[in-house]
């Protein structure tokens, strides 16, 4: 309650004149509502939440992102011994990320520093973490401790350290850092003394690392403003800008209710000692979150627990009587359709432990492991994260089986080599005014990357192929259409679709090239976007592929001219 008692005392809601949203994380034994409810009971507020005079509404979030007016939120479970949510808020080129209570994944960082893991092998969960904020104009971040704090028996409270939060904000480029949480023991001259020491320590490190540029760093104190100056640039060299804006709000609530997982009465096995009391508090705990908990203590019992009950998080420590927790997984995963679905967390006793294990296996994902010390508390957090984290709806384009020849087919072409030529820039004008949709574009699909050679209304750069939705148009070798992408399980959580440039709606129609085998392959595609959901009526699909056809003959011409130049070795 301490993050949430002031809110009776918030006068606005008492006025009939009045009308709030509110939004906050989705709990498992109830509702967000529920959860600013409880701390109105009689037996604790002379005033119960339905007594308030303002219409309240509330939204139940989870791990995501929605659109509010000019105003994209994107949220990310942190690391904290109850439910919490990060928040990442992005409008006219300003963006803050607001971190309230978190604690390193790797316990280690909080004492000796972050850096990045590039090998993924150790610090993955911490460098998404990192990833979440990544070039914000203002990072408010929970600073409770310092290292030597730290090391003195606040390891699984919850909270970072000043160190490793001055090395992440670096890492992450932040323009501005704000200290947040400060301890309730620390004085004004204490917080004033951490502010000089992270300074020091963010100037050091950026003149080691040759860094440019160092975080304006300062402490969060009540009533303090910041306003920001030049409106930031996020355009990087290979985001994709679209010359538009959302033209639909959705409600938080809404769009998680459309990804989100009902996951009461769902089965979580714990694989631990059953006599022991961190086992049956955890068992307790997870039941009040209204899931069934079986514990077993040894392979055998946890073998025929999953054949018989097919949970849906197995919780393991790395050792167990009678063998290992990546043995255990690998026999689960053979059970069936269901066991390739289940889900894991492992409990390594170390660090040495835990690098070992990750090393060992790639069946259990490097985030799903734990080291020891862990709480209840923690481990239901993340037995929470696990289950409320929806099945990703995002479905990579099948590679064709003739690819090889394809690429060879698109080499032959010289296509590559040409950008932004004046036949395709006239029909992607002509098409994005036609059909009204925020871009057209010709695209070429390379063996990891697809090029955009002309394009209204969007950028020509290049976009991964997993990404891509025109990679769906050469595998399947027809014209694709996805009238709602968040509607759709093949790209619902696309990050073209997530993220910038925030699509909802694609029509792609395959462009042929034929080859000197002979043969004609699909080397890209000729595609209509826009940001909101659209329908596509039979004469719109008669006139793009009317345009399409219009396309492939300025495509032979352009390509044979690039063939051409290649010859006579012309640039």
């Amino acid at each position: 309650w301490d993050h949430i008692q002031g809110l009776p005392f918030f006068a606005p809601l008492f006025n009939p004149g009045f009308s709030w949203n509110v939004y906050g994380p989705q709990g498992l034994a109830g509702s967000f509502e529920d959860t600013l409810s409880g701390q109105m009971k009689h037996d604790y507020f002379p005033v119960t939440i339905k007594q308030l005079g303002a219409k309240v509404t509330y939204h139940d979030l989870v791990e995501g992102s929605f659109q509010l007016e000019g105003v994209r939120v994107k949220t990310r479970y942190l690391n904290h011994t109850v439910l919490t949510l990060g928040y990442k808020l992005e409008s006219g080129g300003i963006s803050i990320a607001y971190i309230t209570d978190h604690e390193p994944f790797n316990h280690r960082l909080a004492v000796e520093g972050y850096e990045r893991s590039y090998d993924g092998s150790t610090n993955s969960e911490d460098d998404r973490h990192v990833d979440f904020f990544i070039g914000v104009n203002l990072l408010i971040h929970d600073c409770q401790y310092t290292a030597q704090e730290y090391g003195q028996g606040k390891t699984g409270w919850g909270h970072s350290t000043v160190e490793y939060v001055v090395d992440i904000a670096l890492a992450a480029s932040v323009k501005q850092l704000a200290l947040f949480h400060h301890d309730p023991n620390r004085t004004d001259d204490q917080v004033d003394e951490i502010v000089r020491y992270a300074q020091e320590r963010a100037t050091d490190i950026a003149k080691r690392k040759g860094l440019s540029t160092v975080p304006e760093i300062w402490a969060t104190a009540e009533g303090t403003n910041v306003t920001f100056g030049e409106r930031a640039n996020f355009v990087r060299k290979n985001s994709v800008d679209i010359g538009m804006h959302p033209s639909e709000d959705l409600l938080a609530k809404q769009f998680f209710q459309r990804r989100g997982v009902k996951i009461e009465g769902k089965i979580v096995l714990l694989g631990l000692e059953c006599n022991t009391r961190f086992a049956s508090d955890l068992k307790e705990d997870l039941e009040k979150d209204k899931l069934t908990v079986k514990v077993c203590e040894d392979v055998d019992s946890i073998l025929e627990a999953c054949s018989q009950s097919n949970p849906s998080l197995v919780v393991l420590k790395q050792s167990i009587s009678g063998g290992n927790a990546v043995d255990i997984c690998l026999k689960i995963r053979e059970m069936g359709e269901w066991g390739e679905d289940t889900l894991f967390l492992v409990v390594a006793k170390n660090h040495d432990d835990l690098e070992m294990g990750r090393a060992e296996s790639n069946i259990i994902p490097k985030e799903s492991w734990l080291v020891e010390p862990v709480s209840v508390a923690y481990i239901r957090t993340r037995v929470r994260m696990s289950l409320l984290r929806a099945p990703c709806k995002w479905v990579r384009a099948s590679i064709p089986a003739n690819e090889e020849a394809r690429l060879v087919a698109l080499k032959e072409s010289c296509m590559m080599d040409v950008n932004q030529p004046e036949g395709l820039k006239r029909i992607t004008r002509v098409a994005r005014q036609l059909f009204d949709v925020g871009a057209a574009c010709f695209t070429l699909l390379a063996k990891d990357h697809v090029k955009l050679i002309s394009a209204e209304g969007l950028d020509c750069i290049n976009i991964p192929r997993d990404a891509a939705m025109c990679a769906h148009v050469v595998s399947d070798q027809d014209f694709t259409l996805v009238a709602d992408a968040l509607e759709d399980d093949r790209f619902a959580d696309n990050p073209l679709v997530q993220g910038a440039p925030y699509l909802r709606f694609y029509a792609g129609m395959p462009i042929w090239s034929k080859a000197k085998d002979g043969q004609s392959y699909i080397i890209g595609s000729f595609c209509l976007l826009d940001q909101k959901p659209r329908e596509f009526n039979t004469e719109q699909l008669r006139s793009l592929q009317d345009l399409a056809s219009l396309a492939r003959e300025e495509f032979g011409a352009i390509s044979a001219e690039a063939q051409r130049a290649r010859c006579l070795g012309v640039s």
